[in-house]
């Protein structure tokens, strides 16, 4: 799921200079994630499974999210399977004075490598934007 299904449907990987599906794999993503201590990525999947900004509201979202006094802008990816841009959206909603700014990217979630050389100058212009606004 850290790819989008259209990164793997489109073959995105070959623009990458990898022949095939599997020497992506192999050559890609398991010498990033082998590299990990196991540990590590355990705590990243506790951290982000019980991760609760709710835990002071009572469980009330939209109070919790409507604490939130500081200049936010969201920024989702367009084909992120982990957090799609109507989640973040919705979300996004509930931050008064928050600003929705969808990142294109086809990479999905792991478009965060920043792989394509459309995605960095995106982040830029958004944060750009953000640290500009008055506020």
């Amino acid at each position: 799921m850290g790819f989008s299904t259209e990164f793997w449907k489109q073959e995105v990987w070959r623009a990458l200079e990898f022949d095939s599906m599997e020497s992506f794999l192999t050559g890609f993503l398991e010498p990033y994630f082998t590299a990990m201590d196991p540990n590590d990525l355990l705590t990243m999947a506790w951290k982000w499974q019980r991760g609760d900004v709710t835990r002071h509201t009572g469980g009330d979202l939209a109070a919790a999210l409507g604490r939130i006094t500081a200049k936010t802008s969201v920024m989702p990816i367009n084909e992120d399977m982990f957090f799609p841009v109507r989640d973040c959206q919705a979300e996004q909603k509930l931050v008064q004075g928050s600003q929705l700014r969808v990142v294109e990217d086809i990479g999905g979630h792991l478009g965060l490598f920043g792989i394509s050389p459309t995605y960095m100058p995106q982040i830029d212009q958004h944060l750009g934007n953000l640290l500009a606004a008055q506020g």
